[in-house]
């Protein structure tokens, strides 16, 4: 086969394609910068939730032996209140007793210091007294006499110079004040005699009689303290080795805690350094889009003059957005109407007039009567359709709602009220075009008499006719 003449319009469009401006240098060096960069891909999300299941298999499982362990631990558990009830309570008493036997060990410390302080009084007062007699030199007041009489005598027969005259009656003054002492002292030492501590030696023995029955008291208590200890002891004998069970099963749920924390710190790591990379990226692209957006710009102000021009020569069509805006409803409700309707049409006009025919016509496909050799069995669950139908409803967004309202036109609640609503909309399409129509003149005749120097006659005539429409 020939090959193909060329087409010289293409090859006139080819050489009319205007060429790419230059690259600038800042714009060359971003590219390189992208291009240098060390890519950096997504972490995967996968291998790290696959990682996390399986520690939170493995953990679960751990998890359900702790709960029949603590679930074992609390069946040996079981009684612990009335088993610390009854230690408080005998506790409490063994404090009273103790409190007891304090209390009258201190009453007897006591007595027994009694009896002691009396007895070293005595003793203190018995050597006072007995140091008293010694300096007094005599026990009885005839030794005191007989000696008075022997200096009295060695007076009368010696010879004694007045100096030892003097000193022997001295002598024996001091000798006659010197019998009270010793009655004194007599009468002291008669009323002193034995200490009487008998009453306090009684006290001293009702407490420790006392102090027998208390202690008999308190090993009872601490004899029933020992049986409730040991009796708790054998119920609770294998609960440490449950402890320590537990806690080695706790320790490797948080060592498979630390490795799921491992694991995601490390994903975070990569998520980090991927995420700035995409920054960079996006950075280096956002320069990028900077400077063309920039030099698009230095383009459309040298084109603007051009542009302006341009504007000043079209003119403004009247009424336009409403137009469109009423075509836009019309479209829209068309393509809302139910399809049977335009099946009907298609069926109608594909119906063609067999009663002049000569011989057997074939009618098309969809005006074809349907036959069956065999009755069908299975009934397709065909929507209901026909007279007794319900209409489909329609709901609208507001914003259609607001351009209903806008062109005060009653917005359709089914399928059934969308013809009289186009026929709103049709009516409502020719009251613009004839404003349309009246205010295209009313802008000719503006110009017009813009030019003749009449503008505002014109205005006024114009907002006449604009109100009056």
């Amino acid at each position: 086969m020939a090959p193909k003449k060329a087409d010289p319009k293409a090859a006139a469009k080819k050489e009319e394609k205007p060429k790419r401006p230059e690259m600038s240098a800042e714009m060359k060096e971003l590219k390189e910068k992208e291009k240098n960069l060390v890519k950096v891909g997504a972490p995967d999300r996968t291998k790290l939730d696959e990682v996390t299941a399986d520690i939170q298999k493995q953990t679960e499982g751990l998890q359900e032996k702790l709960q029949k362990l603590n679930a074992k631990i609390q069946d040996k558990s079981q009684g612990k209140e009335e088993h610390f009830r009854m230690k408080e309570e005998i506790r409490s008493k063994l404090d009273a007793y103790s409190a007891k036997i304090d209390e009258l060990e201190k009453v007897r410390s006591s007595l027994m210091g009694g009896i002691k302080d009396k007895q070293n009084e005595a003793r203190e007062r018995r050597g006072e007294l007995n140091t008293m007699k010694k300096k007094l030199g005599f026990d009885d007041v005839k030794e005191i006499d007989q000696r008075i009489r022997e200096i009295e005598y060695q007076m009368q027969t010696e010879s004694l110079t007045i100096k030892q005259e003097k000193d022997l009656m001295i002598k024996i003054k001091e000798l006659k004040a010197s019998k009270p002492l010793v009655n004194k002292y007599a009468k002291m030492e008669g009323e002193q005699g034995p200490v009487d501590v008998t009453g306090m030696r009684d006290n001293i023995d009702e407490i420790k009689a006392q102090l027998s029955e208390v202690r008999e008291a308190k090993k009872l208590q601490q004899a029933a303290y020992s049986k409730l200890i040991e009796a708790r002891q054998k119920v609770m004998g294998d609960v440490p080795e449950l402890f320590q069970e537990r806690e080695g099963l706790n320790l490797q749920v948080r060592a498979l805690y630390a490795k799921r924390q491992e694991a995601r710190d490390a994903f975070n790591t990569e998520q980090r350094g991927y995420n700035a990379y995409s920054s960079e990226v996006r950075n280096l692209r956002n320069d990028r889009y900077r400077i063309e957006r920039a030099e698009k710009q230095k383009e459309w102000e040298s084109t603007r003059g051009d542009r302006d021009a341009e504007d000043t020569a079209t003119v403004e069509v009247p009424f336009f957005s409403e137009l469109q805006y009423l075509d836009n409803m019309i479209r829209h409700l068309k393509g809302l109407q139910p399809k049977e309707a335009e099946e009907e049409k298609k069926v109608e006009a594909a119906k063609i007039d067999t009663s002049k025919a000569p011989g057997e016509v074939l009618l098309a496909k969809g005006a074809r009567e349907e036959e069956f050799f065999f009755a069908p069995t299975k009934k397709k669950n065909l929507k209901k359709k026909g007279p007794g139908a319900k209409p489909k409803t329609i709901s609208h967004d507001l914003q259609t709602l607001a351009f209903f309202d806008e062109y005060k036109v009653s917005a359709p609640g089914d399928v059934s009220a969308i013809p009289k609503t186009l026929e709103e909309l049709n009516a409502k399409v020719e009251e613009f075009k004839v404003k349309q129509t009246k205010k295209i003149e009313a802008d000719k005749k503006k110009a017009e008499a813009k030019a003749a120097g009449k503008e505002v006659e014109v205005e006024a005539t114009a907002e006449a006719e604009t109100e009056a429409a």
